[in-house]
């Protein structure tokens, strides 16, 4: 049906990375380093992460705003005027966003970025680990001429730590389940340091749910990933989840609930504790 994209595709995304990958492998190889393929990920994930900086600074600092505001005077008199009005403190919740030129749904947009780059690897990593004829044969005509060393690398080593790349776990299973446990921990933790409280139930459950269906879903189907392909997405999540923490340390992870919590309503009559008259 989307045959017509294929051309575009391989151009942009495919060829690329099919290159890229197999350059730094060959200088890794070339200098004898064991494991040279799972390197090559690792490195080639860094690239991926550099490239995208710019957008997770902007999104990140997005993020900052918003828990500064959920900390801010003017939240917590908001939740104390509308304690029983939760659709108008919602309403409220996005006028001081707008006002403060915060955009809710910031944080959310770099959780996208992966995914296109996820499908482009795991078409890589599946090519370039192909062992049967007809597998060499595509992967050649994926490869650029002018880099005549890429196809005398072929075919690749795709041992690592003991592990074999193109493996999946679904399939070879025992040790092999390690990476999808990886993937599944370091996307929930990105994803709850990267959550926002929020006034309305629906929303904060909706939020809920998704920092355990999110990862779960991920854990799920990285078990039938090759394993170089989850070592891509724990590598990029780790990276995601120090990045995060330079901008606004641990974030919801410690702190537990995506709710914004409702502030006490203090007794009539009675001074709060600390202040002055």
């Amino acid at each position: 049906m989307f045959d017509f994209l294929a051309p575009i595709w391989n151009t942009l995304i495919m060829n690329p990375m099919v290159n890229v990958l197999m350059w730094i492998y060959t200088m890794l190889a070339g200098i004898g380093i064991p494991g040279a393929y799972g390197i090559a990920i690792i490195i080639f994930t860094l690239l991926i992460r550099l490239v995208t900086l710019p957008f997770y600074n902007q999104s990140q600092q997005a993020m900052k705003k918003q828990q500064q505001l959920m900390a801010s005077d003017e939240w917590k008199e908001m939740q104390k005027k509308y304690a029983k009005d939760k659709e108008k403190l919602s309403q409220e919740q996005m006028k001081m966003y707008q006002q403060a030129g915060v955009n809710p749904l910031g944080g959310c947009l770099p959780a996208l970025i992966p995914w296109p780059v996820m499908i482009g690897l795991y078409q890589s990593i599946t090519m370039v680990m192909g062992a049967q004829p007809e597998q060499l044969m595509d992967l050649a005509k994926h490869l650029y001429q002018f880099i005549p060393t890429l196809a005398a690398a072929v075919p690749v080593n795709s041992d690592f730590l003991g592990l074999n790349l193109a493996g999946m776990p679904s399939t070879y299973g025992g040790l092999y389940y390690v990476a999808p446990a990886l993937v599944l921990a370091t996307t929930w933790i990105q994803q709850k340091m990267m959550t926002v409280p929020n006034a309305d139930p629906q929303s904060a459950q909706m939020n809920q749910s998704m920092q355990l269906m999110m990862p779960l879903f991920i854990g799920y189907i990285s078990l039938s990933f090759p394993v170089g392909l989850s070592l891509y997405w724990i590598v990029f999540n780790v990276i995601g989840i120090i990045q995060q923490y330079m901008t606004s340390g641990w974030g919801n992870l410690l702190t537990g609930t995506p709710f914004a919590p409702s502030a006490p309503v203090a007794n009539k009559g009675k001074k709060n504790v600390g202040t002055k008259s």
